[in-house]
């Protein structure tokens, strides 16, 4: 009969304990919300300027980018994640370095004369995994992209479509949201540096934006 008087207490405690996983599990099923702000700086790419003038419109959607999604299994996550303003920034500097002239328009079709083409960038799909995903302890983001190019006067020429590509590992991040965002800032690296590359080496973009085949 010894010790009978505390079973009262051990009972409390373990009262306790359950509400306390129970809180941590409800937490866990929230929604999960990423909003991406613009970057403190991104930097121009290192590149001579092509010695071309484009117009450049980033549409609302664009400007706004979220994507949505309810995750599968008994957690059921759902997660919000916006990327419009980080993106915006990154499309008008990279393109703003890489063409010796850049108009932003207020319309794909503005009809603005003296440019040698109008460039309407769109986010086409959008994709993340969690280490819960893929049983490897990063995050990663995929993003693929549509350069729709227009001429001065607004009528199509053609498309060009690149992935751009991040991760991050979960080691001295505090949230499953910080490595989602973290994953982010790598993939729009990585979107300018298939932009650079892209202008280098494929002569359909060059001929679409006007650039001399021969000229780098």
């Amino acid at each position: 009969m010894i010790g009978l008087p505390q079973l009262p207490e051990r009972n409390h405690m373990r009262t306790r304990l359950l509400l306390a996983v129970f809180a941590l599990l409800l937490a866990g099923c929230g929604p999960r919300v990423v909003q991406m702000k613009a970057l403190n700086e991104f930097p121009r790419p290192l590149v001579e300027p092509l010695p071309v003038r484009v117009g450049l419109y980033l549409s609302p959607e664009f400007g706004s980018y979220t994507y949505k999604e309810k995750r599968p299994g008994p957690a059921g996550q759902e997660w919000t994640i916006s990327i419009g303003p980080p993106q915006t920034q990154v499309f008008t500097e990279l393109l703003g370095g890489l063409f010796s002239g850049i108009d932003i328009l207020d319309s794909p079709t503005a009809g603005k004369t003296g440019l040698s083409a109008v460039i309407v960038p769109s986010v086409a799909e959008f994709q993340f995994a969690l280490p819960s995903d893929t049983k490897a302890k990063v995050f990663e983001i995929w993003v693929k992209y549509d350069l729709d190019i227009r001429d001065a006067k607004g009528a199509e020429i053609g498309h060009w479509q690149f992935t751009a590509y991040g991760k991050t590992p979960t080691a001295f991040l505090t949230s499953d949201e910080e490595a989602i965002r973290a994953a982010t800032i790598v993939s729009l690296r990585d979107a300018g540096a298939s932009l650079v590359s892209g202008l280098e080496r494929d002569p359909r973009l060059r001929e679409w934006l006007g650039v001399e085949s021969g000229k780098k």
